[in-house]
């Protein structure tokens, strides 16, 4: 996991150059003003979801895992807490790999931590790391964010 935030550019300059890209994008990008959806930027390679959603109590969800891409969280508005850990044979399976959408979840992390996301803020999770988004800080509240799905073979 990495974080950093969009405008401390000392936390991404020496990122290499997809990642930096990535990031740059959230930066040069009114996000505020994109709609909610998907926007390709390198077909099947790297892409933008856009959502908008309440968050939640963290004991209501469950993690998610990826195989193939790396997710960039970026908070666009709101606030939102994010449970994460580390690949874990402890960590339980709850729904098997759905390899058209490249997750699997699981339904506890072992040594979990956690992280406050502002807006401006970015978190980086890694093929296997699972992470729990979307989970209130004292109350739910309506955030709007963007998740960039890197394959891993951009990431060198």
């Amino acid at each position: 996991m990495i974080f950093g935030n969009i405008h401390q550019p000392q936390t991404y300059n020496y990122f290499s150059p997809f990642l930096k890209q990535a990031v740059t994008y959230f930066k040069q990008t009114n996000m505020l003003d994109i709609p909610v959806g998907r926007y390709e930027l390198e077909k099947n390679l790297l892409y933008v979801n856009v959502m908008e959603f309440d968050t939640g109590l963290a004991e209501q969800k469950q993690a998610e895992v990826h195989k193939e891409y790396i997710d960039i969280q970026f908070l666009i508005s709101g606030e939102e807490r994010i449970f994460f850990g580390l690949e874990n044979s402890k960590n339980m399976t709850s729904k098997e790999y759905d390899v058209i959408n490249d997750y699997y979840l699981v339904s506890s992390i072992s040594s979990e931590s956690e992280l406050l996301l502002l807006p401006g803020m970015f978190a980086i999770f890694l093929p296997e790391q699972p992470h729990k988004p979307g989970c209130c800080i004292d109350n739910s509240m309506p955030l709007k964010k963007a998740v960039m799905k890197m394959h891993r073979s951009l990431f060198v």
